[in-house]
């Protein structure tokens, strides 16, 4: 996910600009509440006074502008990483961008983050522009705990037009929380005589009270009269502005527009359908030539365009793009969705799929933003971008999968891969149906080869047709294409299903020697899936030797969050219990319940084989209790997918050996999926009634869930629960629950008596 430099930045400070200095002393008092939140409509201030407090502030400050495409939780914990980097360099490491997913932002990435924060040891500021901008739930939960946990002397500072959906109340009644509104950013008479002046207006202080009153000490009330009157408009009252948004657009209409050239005017209102502004993207989107100049003489004269940071990145005052915005349909009546297409084709070329698929919908473009889809949605997922590859998914109708059936395809692609098996089975079912000729977008070599390919691995009609589908997709993909792979791959896999085990290794092998051309996620599965034929082989060090390999790459990757790892964690899990390193493979079952809710009947071969491995590793360990509730998930798949060939008998096989042995499902490898969805959100301030909103189940379900967990674990409480979970490697442990070496439960218990308190008071 390329990174966009200049969310990282405040805006530029320059000549003009007031200097809010009461307001940025308020901000630099210390001691002071750890938290500032700063909400008042457009054209108070805000963004220039948190600009001017990191500019005076002498620890470092972390900048983060929010944008529409931060409502995904990968991307939002990957921004938050760069910011604290540009403070801290070296110690926000974290790991990749796919512990950034929605199920592992709680439990991995931000523990991870706040504890990188406290090793440094340092105090510093986070600030957050645009803060109403980020909607996700899981993004503003990530946020409310990583300011839970923050170092003492850390301070953040949030802005936005309205409230945001945080914990607002808590931290007002813990007296953590300053709030500054309107009444507090409103210029008062020094401010305002300045910022007058700085407009080129020089008023009596009668007519500088009088204007100041009437706009309440909105300061773009302020600007924007002055701003006329020091044109060459004596005559305009002071009064003659209102913060009502129809009279400020008619203001910005007849007195702004006037002074603007009209080519002047054309370039700004085309290029304000971009969030950022750049020379390049400008010229692209807006047709007019030399806009590198146009810029830096447009912002020289206007405080509403702000540079970022140093470069030659601009951006509109939002006061004043939301003008632009309007202003541009009453010019130019129905550009604006051909404005977003140029966009979406200029970002295409310079390849930021992202923001080229934002602005093709944005455009109403689908046909153009159903291929930029087909061609990111899958590199997306593996980034860990879910909740944007669903978001895109979910602005199409059926009629677009129809028109595009590659991108059916790559529906159910990403259905099956996070275990929505039902919508992955609705998306194939239009793929079969559908004719296609010329290439899908995703780098196959045509639909053909890509259905074929989703076939294989589905086998919704038992292993003979899988072979053959796998045959046809490995004949049509050439050497050194992306797809090829996965096609050996799924063919190996359908050949086992049909005792073909020496076929299968060759097709593996093809996959793992010639690893250049082959995604490293595809070839550290292929060694677990030759580690697995070893094993059933009895080649216990030939499946330690590929294990090695694999767990060199999983070291490198971090694919913590897909579907392929389960079967990785697994295979690891039996080797290293094996060897006798009980720990290791105890470790590594952890690792593999955690991926245990990505299984479904829509990828049937690859989860009941990864299920049956996990039953054989519980088994080695005397595990009864686990692998029986490993098995019960496996056996449901195969209700619903039954034609599975040899991994049917192995099913019934290992069902056997349990069927005699007792055990009491307590444990905690007995957690069922849907308490591992749970589990996440213990360890936050929500109540079980939020938990339920955040995953659309009922409290009494969540309530369940929960004491189910508490017994597995042998918890009594909320509190006790999570500090098993951490011990155990379920749960990554947040500062506050980190524990120190040698140092026992019970020992921990003890210290942690005023946190299981605060979870007490929301259990119930």
């Amino acid at each position: 996910m390329p990174i966009v430099a200049a969310k990282l930045q405040p805006p530029r400070m320059r000549q003009g600009l007031v200097s809010r200095t009461r307001l940025v002393d308020l901000l630099a008092a210390k001691p002071g509440p750890p938290v500032t939140a700063i909400i008042a409509p457009p054209g108070y201030g805000k963004t220039t006074l948190l600009a001017q407090w990191s500019a005076h502030e002498r620890c470092p400050v972390a900048w983060l502008s929010i944008d529409d495409q931060d409502n995904d939780p990968a991307v939002f914990v990957e921004y938050l990483k760069e910011a604290f980097r540009g403070v801290a360099p070296g110690r926000t490491k974290g790991d990749s961008a796919s512990e950034g997913a929605t199920r592992r932002v709680l439990s991995h990435a931000i523990p991870r983050l706040a504890s990188d924060l406290h090793r440094w040891s340092q105090p510093g500021v986070l600030v957050v522009d645009d803060i109403h901008r980020l909607t996700d739930r899981s993004c503003l939960d990530a946020l409310v705990a990583l300011i839970d946990h923050l170092p003492a002397g850390f301070r953040v500072a949030i802005a936005g037009r309205t409230e945001p959906a945080l914990q607002l109340a808590r931290w007002r009644a813990s007296g953590t929380l300053r709030e500054i509104g309107p009444d507090v950013l409103a210029l008062d008479l020094t401010e305002a005589a300045a910022l007058t002046e700085a407009a080129g207006c020089s008023l009596a202080p009668d007519d500088l009270r009088a204007l100041n009153e009437r706009t309440e000490g909105w300061p773009a009330g302020v600007y924007l009269a002055s701003l006329a009157r020091g044109r060459g408009r004596p005559n305009v009252p002071p009064d003659g502005v209102s913060g009502g948004g129809g009279h400020i657009a008619a203001y910005l209409r007849s007195e702004f527009v006037e002074d603007l050239a009209d080519d002047d005017l054309a370039f700004m209102t085309r290029s304000s359908v971009l969030e950022r502004i750049t020379p390049s993207t400008a010229e692209a989107v807006t047709g007019l030539p030399a806009a590198a100049s146009r810029l830096r003489r447009l912002a020289h004269s206007n405080l509403l365009i702000q540079q970022v940071g140093e470069g030659s990145t601009y951006r509109y005052h939002n006061l004043l793009r939301d003008f632009l915005l309007a202003e541009l349909e009453v010019r130019e009546p129905g550009s604006t969705p051909r404005l977003h297409r140029a966009a979406a084709t200029w970002f295409d070329h310079e390849g930021a799929p992202e923001l080229a698929i934002e602005h093709a919908l944005a455009g109403g473009d689908m046909d153009s933003a159903a291929r930029f889809v087909v061609a990111a949605a899958l590199p997306a997922h593996y980034g860990g971008q879910l909740s944007s590859v669903g978001r895109w998914l979910g602005r199409f109708d059926e009629s677009a999968h129809q028109r595009h059936p590659p991108l059916a395809v790559i529906a159910a692609w990403v259905n099956l891969m996070t275990g929505r098996a039902d919508e992955a089975d609705r998306m194939a079912d239009m793929a079969d149906r559908a004719d296609f000729h010329g290439p899908p977008g995703d780098g196959s070599a045509s639909f053909a080869s890509q259905r074929a390919l989703l076939r294989a691995v589905m086998i919704r009609n038992g292993p003979r047709e899988a072979i053959a589908s796998a045959r046809t997709a490995v004949a049509l993909e050439r050497p050194g294409s992306q797809w090829r792979p996965i096609g050996l791959m799924a063919l190996a896999a359908s050949r086992r299903l049909v005792a073909a085990n020496e076929q299968a290794d060759a097709d593996l092998a093809q996959v793992t020697e010639d690893p250049e051309t082959t995604a490293w996620a595809i070839v550290m599965t292929s060694l677990a899936m030759r580690a697995s034929l070893r094993i059933r082989a009895g080649d216990w060090d030939g499946a330690a030797a590929f294990v090695s390999r694999g767990e060199k790459i999983f070291a490198e990757h971090h694919y913590e969050d897909i579907l392929t790892t389960l079967l990785v964690h697994a295979v690891s899990a039996r080797v290293a219990i094996q060897r006798g390193d009980l720990d290791k493979g105890r470790d590594e079952l952890v690792r593999a319940q955690l991926l245990r809710p990505l299984a479904s009947h829509a990828s049937p071969w690859f989860s009941v084989d990864a299920l049956l491995e996990l039953c054989r590793a519980y088994l080695a360990l005397a595990d009864t209790a686990g692998a029986q509730i490993v098995l019960r998930e496996a056996e449901q798949i195969v209700r619903r997918r039954p034609a599975l060939g040899t991994l049917t008998s192995e099913l019934v096989e290992v069902k056997r050996r349990l069927d005699d042995a007792s055990a009491t499902l307590v444990g905690s490898s007995t957690l069922t999926t849907a308490e591992l969805r749970v589990l996440p959100l213990l360890p936050t301030y929500l109540s079980f009634q939020e938990i339920a909103d955040r995953l659309l189940i009922s409290r009494n379900t969540v309530k369940s869930h929960a004491m189910s967990i508490y017994g597995k674990l042998w918890a009594s409480s909320r509190g006790e629960a999570v500090e098993r979970a951490v011990e155990i490697g379920l749960l990554e442990p947040y500062p506050a629950l980190a524990r120190p070496a040698g140092l026992g439960l019970d020992t921990v218990a003890a210290a942690q008596v005023g946190i299981q308190a605060r979870f007490a008071d929301i259990e119930h």
